[in-house]
């Protein structure tokens, strides 16, 4: 029999000094939020399913709102705002909304990332359908939500206070993969043979006394749950997701959609409210549970004590911890490639033989898309808004990005925080896909107007941007 020793420590067997503490990822800075509610007219244009009979709202889910985040880079205001909307379609639906913001605000146009979060049962966004059934109401709804983001821009600028922003992830598996194989191509649909990306990134804004004055959610899901049997307008389930994280906080929360291209609810495509609460439980849970676990704001962890007992046991406190100052907003327009574009004549031949409204649908679309991004030379410029705030980046991109793209901004990154949006600024309402879609005819690869490779490049420019903000010791 061979006899176990038991090695003896002492005062000085201690672990590694990098193991001997924990800091959260953290930033200090003047911030401000606000919210409005934003609820369309009942009868207004809510046309985003060609499959659907009708395009006017006949109600209200659950309230469609604008919340604004400012965060003041220097002296000046940078401005992360949400609206429950779906996309643009166009740069003129684009400018007509963000531009009279910026204009309305007296900024700059990198000041503001002017985010919808992409739910697929709100009101139109489009400005030149005043002749459809509901597009009359569009013109002044449209007017009232620019003021509503415009005031609540104002009320969070003037509200700012000195603030600790803490952030960490978490997961949440209310994402599948939509990529169903069928036949020789991949249908959009819940696909139970591949994993899909569960990144959950969660921050906390919280006061000097540690109040929590608003959080921040960002997740990759298409709010897909309410489809063309709907005809009441409705944040999705980012409205149930919202109501449960600000009725435990008591303060606004700011939901990002994250690069969800390939990414949708596994229980979607109906018209039941009570699914797309559900999936929106799902979400709000899980945020909660990723906000129950972070450090008490401007805390740090660190080592205390060995304690003898029936084993050897490592005690941990809290300490004061002064996070960074630090911000950066930078700007980058990403030459990227062009697919070999089809002429509107041959769209129209391709499409000849389905459902005229979806034909109808998808032909106006692709005019829009090109309008403001297509360049000579069959290129484009992809706009990409990247800011610091700490430890946190925050990248937003107009475009429909597969999850690759922040799953390996977050693979190349451990060391700070990425939080990725969808649907920001514009122009490039475009599908950012993966090679395969495109080898596979999905959807998103006929729809983008970006050749094969274009998400890789992107993904590379954002990230050796991000490699030279200056990084800070934890």
């Amino acid at each position: 029999m061979v006899k176990r020793v038991i090695p003896k420590t002492s005062s000085t067997d201690l672990p590694p000094k990098e193991k001997l503490f924990h800091y959260p990822f953290s930033a200090s800075l003047k911030a401000g939020v606000a919210q409005r509610n934003i609820d369309p007219p009942i009868g207004i244009r809510a046309a985003s399913w060609g499959a659907a009979k009708s395009h006017i709202s006949t109600g209200l889910h659950r309230d469609i709102t604008t919340t604004a985040l400012a965060v003041l880079h220097g002296s000046t205001p940078l401005f992360l705002v949400t609206v429950d909307w779906g996309w643009w379609q166009g740069v003129k639906d684009d400018l007509n909304i963000r531009g009279k913001v910026i204009a309305g605000l007296g900024i700059k146009e990198d000041q503001l990332q002017l985010h919808l979060t992409h739910t697929h049962a709100g009101p139109n966004t489009a400005c030149d359908v005043a002749h459809l059934e509901g597009g009359e109401l569009l013109a002044p709804y449209h007017q009232f939500a620019v003021d509503s983001i415009i005031s609540a821009c104002k009320e969070a600028t003037d509200s700012a206070i000195a603030a600790t922003l803490t952030w960490a992830y978490g997961k949440c598996d209310l994402a599948v993969n939509r990529e169903l194989p069928c036949g020789e191509v991949d249908i959009v649909g819940f696909n139970p043979g591949v994993e899909a990306d569960d990144t959950l990134t969660v921050g906390r804004v919280s006061d000097a006394s540690g109040a929590i004055i608003a959080t921040i959610v960002n997740y990759a899901c298409h709010p897909t749950t309410l489809a063309w049997q709907n005809t009441d307008v409705s944040p999705d389930f980012i409205g149930a997701a919202r109501e449960m994280v600000e009725q435990k906080t008591g303060a606004p929360m700011l939901f990002l959609q994250g690069a969800s291209g390939d990414l949708a609810p596994r229980d979607g495509y109906v018209g039941d409210h009570e699914i797309a609460d559900k999936n929106g439980r799902i979400l709000g849970f899980a945020s909660l549970a990723v906000l129950e676990k972070m450090i008490p704001s401007g805390k740090a962890m660190r080592f205390k004590n060995r304690v003898e007992s029936g084993a050897l046991l490592a005690e941990w406190e809290d300490f004061p911890f002064n996070s960074s100052t630090f911000t950066d907003a930078i700007r980058l327009d990403i030459d990227v490639p062009l697919q070999d574009l089809p002429t509107f004549e041959e769209l129209e031949e391709r499409w000849k033989d389905i459902d005229a409204g979806a034909r109808e649908t998808r032909l106006a679309r692709a005019r829009k898309l090109r309008t403001g991004y297509v360049l000579e030379n069959q290129r484009a410029k992809h706009p990409v808004w990247i800011w610091a705030w700490g430890d946190a980046i925050i990248v937003g991109q107009p475009g429909e990005a597969y999850s690759f793209f922040q799953t390996e901004l977050r693979r190349r990154h451990p060391d700070r925080v990425i939080f990725v949006l969808n649907c920001t600024n514009g122009p490039g309402y475009v599908y950012i896909p993966t090679p395969d879609a495109y080898s596979r005819f999905r959807y998103q690869s006929w729809q983008t107007l970006l050749e094969v490779g274009a998400l890789e490049l992107i993904t590379d420019e954002v990230s050796a941007a991000i490699a030279r903000m200056p990084k800070f010791g934890r």
